[in-house]
């Protein structure tokens, strides 16, 4: 089961934890249930990365976002390129809202780990021996709970 943006557009927790639940309910035992989430630094990183902090209302918008998790936009900015109304995790707090699902969590990882720190990504792919370096390297970091928050996107694997 793929559950890949209710959980950043529902707001209210409650809501998260129903569209949780019915996941678990209709997989049989034994199913696997990918959740996506956005992670509560996704603003500051991509904020960094596409130069949004040049704006100096944006900032103000981080620290909402940082505090509460609730991204109220673009009701409160009317900036609508600083995308829509949303909800921002903390990696824990995904993983608790799966377990609390009645999941067994598999997996909590980075949507966008190392890899994205290349500064050419082009060759690596089609070098079968760049892209084995390359996943080995993901594969040392992407679920390292100290890093967790660094990649904008979280992805939560659970079992029924």
């Amino acid at each position: 089961m793929l559950l890949l943006g209710p959980l950043y557009h529902l707001v209210d927790p409650e809501d998260r934890r129903r569209a949780l639940r019915e996941a678990r309910r209709v997989l049989r035992p034994g199913g696997v249930m990918l959740a996506a989430a956005i992670s509560r630094f996704a603003p500051t990183i991509d904020g960094l990365a596409n130069e949004a902090f040049r704006d100096p209302g944006f900032e103000a918008v981080v620290e909402a976002d940082l505090r509460r998790g609730h991204h109220r936009n673009p009701e409160l900015t009317g900036r609508p390129e600083w995308f829509t109304t949303a909800y921002f995790h903390l990696p824990d707090e995904l993983a608790a809202e799966v377990r609390d699902a009645g999941f067994a969590l598999e997996a909590l990882v980075a949507v966008e780990g190392a890899g994205r720190f290349l500064a050419d990504p082009a060759p690596w792919p089609d070098d079968p021996e760049l892209r084995s370096r390359l996943m080995r390297a993901i594969a040392r970091v992407e679920s390292e709970p100290s890093l967790l928050g660094a990649s904008p996107h979280l992805l939560a694997v659970g079992r029924a």
